[in-house]
């Protein structure tokens, strides 16, 4: 049997954001044909935030090419990855993309 495989990172912001209750962010690990592997949404007090996605590395063609697609929603702003980021980043850095 195949011991699950555990992917783990950063969400960062630029900006110095005080965020009001209820932010939420949510983090999707894919391969480069955009299959969903795993995915997580959690509650978010401040940025930077940590986050853990577990997969079925079986179901994965090649573990070191996954990538990963984020969005953080506040009361205050929306981030998010723009395009795809490798998942062997350790943080990725969301941009606005509310246009405030």
């Amino acid at each position: 049997m195949t011991a699950l495989l555990t992917v783990t990172g950063t969400l960062a912001i630029r900006e110095k954001v005080a965020f009001p209750a209820g932010a939420v962010a949510t983090v999707k690990v894919v391969d480069a044909e955009g299959e969903v592997h795993g995915a997580s949404a959690f509650d978010v007090e401040q940025a930077p935030v940590d986050w853990t996605v577990t997969i079925d590395p079986q179901l994965v063609p090649d573990t070191d090419r996954l990538l990963v697609w984020a969005i953080l929603r506040t009361g205050v702003g929306v981030w998010g990855t723009p395009e795809l980021v490798a998942a062997t980043d350790a943080e990725t850095v969301l941009e606005r993309v509310d246009g405030d």
